[in-house]
């Protein structure tokens, strides 16, 4: 699930709604994914110095700069 969401925010190189990043890893996952599995991933990464995410404002989040770029 973080993976996926990972991998759906650096594609979208800019901030996205948490609406959209779960319709966007649903179908990269290819498959429904429950809407509090990725509200929860985003809540849980988007906290400390070792963030994934960054909460832009209420309901955005964008990759963190420091975070590592996904192999292609």
């Amino acid at each position: 699930m973080l993976e996926t969401v990972t991998m759906v925010l650096e594609l979208a190189g800019e901030p996205m709604r948490a609406r959209e990043i779960h319709a966007a890893a649903c179908e990269l996952a290819g498959e429904s994914l429950l809407w509090k599995s990725v509200k929860a991933a985003l809540a849980a990464c988007a906290d400390g110095s070792e963030a994934r995410f960054e909460r832009v404002r209420r309901g955005y989040y964008r990759i963190r700069e420091h975070v590592t770029q996904l192999p292609e």
